[in-house]
């Protein structure tokens, strides 16, 4: 069914575009587009919260009130369509969030919701394993906006350049019988001496976050090193990139801190007892507001509503969670050491497989990319695992890089949007990249 939807939607594509007509505005069409903008803003604050019912009911609305016989030319009703695709993806229903998009691809006039519908359709059509259906459907999105063209989308054409970059990595690098990565260097940090860095993140566009204990500091690295920023150090532990483009620092006694944003304090339990997370060490948070962060007193992972209210713990007594991540399915992946392994969570938390078993010495730190692929960091062998989404072996880095270049003592790792891994080496004082 998705595979039909797929490409069903590429020759629709390749042979025009979307369907829509431009009409002039008039009195009505502007009462209803205002009506329209009202519902929308309402169900995506509604979406922040985590209510999606009541954020899906909104966007129904949308759909059902200001079809195209009422409001041709509303565009909000196209943007309601590409969330319930959203909504769809992230329940795992992928043939449904499919046909919405094909749905906004085919009957909405062009707006920068069609580039969206055309991500979202790429990821539909990654899922099912047609890359090059998918890799057709990101340059087309990259083109239109490049092009100037009513239906491109600058956010769009970013997210839909990262993908193509890892299309290009593990599936076509391979084919052409090249490696996944080439060459490995030092990031540069202009004005600032590493010391002791031990905490990165990486996010889709290249930024770095690196906390190092020696200066101490936190930096924010732009891409390619084109802008350093020092940001106070207070006792900071590994950060994370969210889906909503911050970056995230955890705290050992004082919340996780948004920057850009707000700092949030969470409260845990210890049987009947409601006490605050006395030494946070990592976090994620899933594409609808719910938090997961790793508490290591006593060494837990404990699950959290979007608007801080404390669920459950979700991981055994018997268990000794190191790390975790949030892939772009929303599903939790938590780095276990004592038995050496990845345990897979559902979008609900609900424990689901073992994803991978390893044989590491001292498993530290895991990431995800934006195909699903899994990235372990074994402390002490120097070494990282990269896997599929299934757990199957993909290839081994380390300890000694492209370029001459070895590993020290790797306490993080953390990947870009194509691909690119990063290492923070304490031992060494530096940050490398693996390109």
């Amino acid at each position: 069914m998705r595979g039909r939807l797929i490409r069903s939607a590429v020759l629709l594509l390749a042979l025009g575009g979307s369907v829509g007509q431009v009409a002039d505005a008039s009195a009505q069409q502007e009462g209803a587009a205002e009506a329209a903008a009202n519902l929308f803003a309402e169900a995506e604050g509604f979406l922040r919260l985590g209510r999606l019912q009541e954020a899906r009911v909104g966007y129904e609305r949308i759909v059902a009130e200001f079809g195209a016989p009422v409001a041709p030319t509303v565009s909000w009703r196209a943007a309601a369509r590409v969330r319930l695709g959203d909504l769809r993806w992230r329940s795992g229903a992928y043939a449904l969030a499919g046909g919405e998009y094909v749905g906004v691809l085919e009957q909405e006039p062009p707006s920068a919701w069609t580039s969206r519908a055309r991500l979202g359709l790429a990821g539909v059509a990654l899922v099912d394993g047609d890359w090059v259906s998918a890799a057709d459907l990101l340059q087309r999105v990259i083109s239109a906006t490049e092009a100037g063209q009513p239906d491109g989308d600058a956010g769009a054409a970013t997210d839909a350049r990262a993908r193509l970059g890892l299309i290009q990595r593990f599936r076509l690098q391979p084919r052409r019988g090249l490696p996944y990565w080439t060459a490995a260097g030092v990031v540069p940090t202009p004005g600032h001496e590493l010391r002791r860095p031990w905490a990165l993140a990486a996010s889709s566009d290249g930024h770095l976050l690196v906390v190092d204990e020696g200066i101490p500091a936190v930096l924010l690295i732009g891409p390619d090193s084109s802008r350093v920023n020092r940001l106070p150090h207070d006792d900071h532990r590994r950060p994370w990139w969210g889906f909503d483009g911050l970056p995230y620092l955890p705290t050992r006694k004082a919340g996780v801190i948004a920057l850009g944003g707000s700092q949030l304090r969470f409260v845990g339990s210890e049987g009947d007892r409601r006490v605050p997370l006395e030494d946070l060490q990592s976090g994620a948070r899933t594409p609808d507001g719910y938090w997961y962060l790793l508490d290591a007193d006593p060494r837990r992972v404990l699950r959290f509503a979007p608007e801080s209210g404390f669920e459950r713990q979700i991981t055994g007594r018997d268990e000794e969670p190191v790390d975790l991540v949030v892939d772009g399915l929303g599903r939790l992946l938590v780095l276990e050491r004592r038995l050496d392994r990845v345990i897979r969570f559902d979008t609900d938390g609900r424990r689901d497989v073992v994803v991978v078993e390893g044989n590491w010495r001292r498993p530290e730190a895991i990431e995800v990319d934006g195909l699903g692929n899994i990235y372990v960091l074994d402390r002490d062998e120097k070494l990282i695992d990269v896997f599929d989404a299934d757990g199957n072996p993909l290839s081994r880095l380390g300890p000694d890089f492209p370029s001459a270049v070895q590993m020290r003592s790797p306490r993080d790792i953390g990947v870009d949007g194509i691909g690119r891994v990063y290492v923070a080496d304490r031992g060494a004082a530096t940050v490398y990249v693996i390109r």
